[in-house]
């Protein structure tokens, strides 16, 4: 796991009035970082690309296994829903945030498995 995807753990945990949102931010964070491990593992270099644009080359990248492109996708954009607030927007519930980082941790999970010799 990650330090970012720990601290998002970490903050979610605390329960505070803020841990979802801030939660949300460290997850959206250890997602981008996640999503670049994952092309650097398939030799490709995104470069100063956009998030959005990072997410086209993963659907490319790993047209083999499109789940990796997808949870992807889903998880960025519910994570930069959660990081945004708006006066008309309730904050991410817990179970909504738990569920955004466990899908991070399972994109990290897919990184560290190919990374691993054999």
């Amino acid at each position: 796991m990650t330090t970012l995807l720990e601290l998002a753990v970490t903050h979610l945990a605390a329960r505070t009035p803020h841990s979802n949102r801030i939660a949300g931010w460290f997850a959206r964070a250890a997602l981008e970082e996640t999503i670049d491990n994952l092309l650097h593992a398939r030799n490709i270099d995104p470069g100063r690309a956009s998030a959005r644009a990072r997410l086209c080359f993963l659907e490319v990248a790993y047209r083999d296994v499109p789940e990796v492109a997808a949870e992807a996708g889903y998880a960025w954009d519910r994570l930069s829903q959660a990081c945004h607030q708006h006066a008309y927007q309730l904050s991410p519930t817990y179970s909504e945030v738990a569920h955004l980082l466990a899908t991070v941790s399972t994109l990290d999970d897919r990184f560290r498995s190919e990374q691993r010799p054999g």
